[in-house]
């Protein structure tokens, strides 16, 4: 027998690892909590994850819920491809970031390891975070998100944190259980700007809510309301 992408879905199980899982629960003090990078480990499987929080919400300029329900329904083949440039956003960003994390470090005093773990929530296994960056040895501040931004895509940024990031960040702090991350931001190459975000148990209940809704969407291969696909490149 042959089974859809999303019949599959919803006959997965959680896996019998055994292992002990993440719980979304009040955080502890920063001596109390294991660090990230300790932790046990989930393989990015199929799922919602930090960066498709936006998206799933129609809140991302760059990605629209349609599109992220055709690649999360096995659809991605029927998308029109996506044009890379070889030395475009993407390049600079992943060059430049460590750069940031090195910044930020500079200006904070705060000592910053890269982990790039990915974890799973317990209570809603769709619902999967990458944390790339952990602060260290800080009671204020847990995670730190590097960003670059091109000068197209700068005037977002003009009225600080972007709703498509602050979901982003919001997300992981639902995944992690953790109080507040850090995002450090260098636009068009030259202005580096840091933010606090602090978690919020309110905008996570309607964040989980309406990724809740995207995702049964998935399970039943039902496709949201299609929007136009953004055009903007970040």
């Amino acid at each position: 027998m042959i089974y859809t992408r999303a019949e599959c879905l919803r006959t997965m199980r959680p896996s019998p690892t055994g292992r002990a899982g993440l719980h979304l629960v009040p955080v502890p003090s920063r001596s109390e909590a294991a660090p990230i990078a300790d932790r046990w480990p989930t393989p990015p499987e199929a799922g919602i994850g930090n960066v498709d929080a936006a998206a799933a919400l129609g809140q991302d300029p760059f990605k629209s819920p349609i599109r992220l329900w055709m690649e999360r329904t096995g659809r991605r083949d029927l998308l029109q491809p996506v044009q890379i440039q070889h030395e475009g956003g993407a390049y600079w960003s992943q060059l430049l970031e460590p750069i940031v994390a090195a910044h930020y470090t500079l200006k904070t005093g705060r000592q910053v390891r890269r982990t790039h773990t990915t974890l799973q929530h317990p209570q809603y296994p769709w619902m999967v975070a990458t944390v790339t960056r952990e602060v260290v040895a800080s009671p204020d501040i847990q995670l730190l998100e590097c960003l670059c931004v091109g000068m197209n895509a700068a005037p977002l940024w003009a009225q600080g944190v972007p709703e498509y990031i602050r979901l982003r960040v919001m997300h992981l702090l639902a995944v992690t259980g953790l109080r507040a991350a850090d995002v450090v931001v260098l636009l068009g190459g030259q202005d580096l700007q840091i933010y606090r975000i602090e978690r919020d148990e309110s905008g996570i209940a309607q964040l989980i809510q309406a990724e809740r809704a995207f995702w049964r969407g998935v399970e039943l291969d039902q496709a949201p309301p299609a929007r136009d696909e953004a055009v903007q490149e970040p």
